[in-house]
C-alpha cells in the first residue's frame, strides 16, 4: 500500500513540474521589461525623453495589457504611463527589441526630434502602438506625413482615430501604412529582475554608448537604420471594436481544477488497487 501512495504521489509531482514548464515556456516574461538607449530626444504621448537609457515595461493590469511605464534607468523615477493598443504584424519577430519612429525630415542639417510609434519585444508579432493626444498627433502628422494613432476628440476616452497630414481622420484599424514606420533595435534588459538585466549595443536611429544596466556590455558599430516593406492590410474593423480591445480580459485559466482532478483520481485508483488485494 506505501508503494502504491508512493507512485501516486511521484506521478502527481511529475504532472505539475511539466505544466509549471509549459505555462512558462508559452507565456514569456509577463510585463516584457526592456532597455532603450536614445543618442537623441525622442517624442512620446504627452512628453519628450532626452537623449539616454530609458525602461519600458507593461503594467500588470488585469484587464489591459497595452499600458506601458517608462521609466528612468535605475526604475526610480516614472516619466510616464502611456496608453497603447495591440499592433498585429505580419513580419518574422525579431530576436531584438525594436522601437519604430513617425520620423521627421531634418531642416538645414538639424537633426530632429522622432516621435516613436511601436514598440515590440523580442519573439512577439503583436507590438504596442502609442495612443497620441490629438493636438499633438496634429503637429506629428503634419511634419512627417504620417498618420498618427490619436482620438476624435481632446477626451481621452474619445474613439480612436488615425490623423493625417491635411488633419482628416481614417478608421484606426487601417494597419497598412504603419509597416513604413523606421525599425530600430536597441539596447535591452529582458528579465523581470535588476540583477540578471543585459544590454547590447543600440542600432539605427537609437546610437551612443550609455550607463550599463548591467554588468557587462558588447559594443558593435552601428549600420544605418532600416525601412520595412509595406504588407498588405489587414481585415479591418470599425474604431468601436479597436476601442473595445484596450479593454479585453486576458486568458487567466489556470491548472488548479485539473490538479484537482488528479489527486482525486490518484486517491481513488489506489483505493480500488486496495479493494482488489484484500
Amino acid at each position: 500500500m506505501t508503494s502504491i501512495r508512493k507512485v501516486a504521489l511521484a506521478c502527481m509531482t511529475a504532472a505539475m513540474v511539466t505544466m509549471a514548464v509549459n505555462a512558462g515556456a508559452q507565456t514569456g516574461p509577463a510585463n516584457q521589461d526592456t532597455y532603450f538607449t536614445f543618442s537623441q530626444p525622442v517624442e512620446l504621448p504627452k512628453t519628450t525623453l532626452p537623449a539616454g537609457t530609458y525602461f519600458f515595461q507593461l503594467m500588470d493590469s488585469p484587464s489591459n495589457r497595452h499600458i506601458v511605464k517608462v521609466m528612468s534607468q535605475d526604475r526610480k523615477q516614472l516619466f510616464a504611463t502611456l496608453m497603447a493598443i495591440p499592433y498585429y504584424s505580419t513580419d518574422r519577430p525579431s530576436d531584438e527589441p525594436q522601437v519604430r519612429f513617425l520620423e521627421t525630415p531634418a531642416a538645414a542639417g538639424t537633426t530632429a526630434t522622432n516621435a516613436i510609434k511601436l514598440w515590440f519585444y523580442p519573439g512577439n508579432t503583436t507590438g504596442h502602438e502609442f495612443i497620441y493626444p490629438r493636438e499633438q498627433a496634429l503637429k506629428i502628422a503634419a511634419r512627417t506625413g504620417e498618420s498618427v494613432l490619436t482620438t476624435k476628440t481632446e477626451a481621452e476616452d474619445s474613439e480612436l482615430a488615425r490623423v493625417d497630414r491635411n488633419g482628416v481622420d481614417a478608421e484606426a484599424s487601417t494597419q497598412a501604412e504603419n509597416r513604413t514606420a523606421t525599425t530600430t533595435t536597441s539596447d535591452t534588459a529582458m528579465t523581470q529582475t535588476p540583477a540578471a538585466d543585459s544590454q547590447r549595443e543600440p542600432v539605427g536611429a537609437i546610437t551612443g554608448s550609455q550607463p550599463e544596466p548591467a554588468a557587462t556590455a558588447q559594443t558593435t558599430p552601428a549600420p544605418a537604420a532600416q525601412t520595412t516593406p509595406a504588407p498588405a492590410p489587414m481585415p479591418e474593423r470599425n474604431a468601436e471594436s479597436t476601442r473595445a480591445s484596450r479593454t479585453d480580459l486576458p486568458h487567466t485559466a489556470g491548472f488548479l481544477p485539473l490538479l484537482g482532478l488528479m489527486g482525486l483520481g490518484s486517491l481513488a485508483g489506489s483505493r480500488m488497487m486496495r479493494r482488489a488485494r484484500q
